[in-house]
């Protein structure tokens, strides 16, 4: 009787060392396709993305930041994607044309939705212009 209680008491203080660590949060948006090229003094990024989020996103602004070779941020523009109110799982294609950071060799990709609040990006980059 003695050594079921013991075990029982040893089996309890095991449990308690393991770690019950936080799961990490998903993305709220995952970029499926994404391309980004120069034309007459343009860029243009254009590409397809998901909704993960198990909320609903209105007003989805997509934020493109222009790297330098080493990576420093020279620029930084906001365009909205074309459907105003995407449900969880809902994808959709996006447009973007800005002027052209002309020493930008790299980008990477943020969300933001219609309150400012960031949305984390699955495949963010940083990606090259081509």
């Amino acid at each position: 009787m003695s050594r079921i209680l013991v075990l029982l008491m040893l089996a309890s203080l095991c449990s308690g060392w393991q770690k019950k660590g936080k799961q990490p949060k998903l993305p709220d948006v995952a970029l499926l396709e994404i391309t980004c090229h120069r034309s007459s003094g343009d860029i243009f990024v254009d590409g397809r993305l998901r909704v993960q989020s198990p909320k609903p996103i209105q007003k989805l602004h997509l934020v493109i930041d222009f790297l330098g070779s080493d990576k420093q941020l020279l620029q930084t523009k906001r365009g909205p994607v074309e459907s105003e109110y995407l449900e969880p799982g809902e994808e959709t294609e996006f447009h973007l044309r800005v002027a052209d950071p002309v020493r930008a060799v790299l980008y990477s990709v943020r969300a933001e939705d219609g309150d400012g609040r960031d949305l984390r990006v699955e495949k963010a980059g940083p990606f090259p212009i081509e």
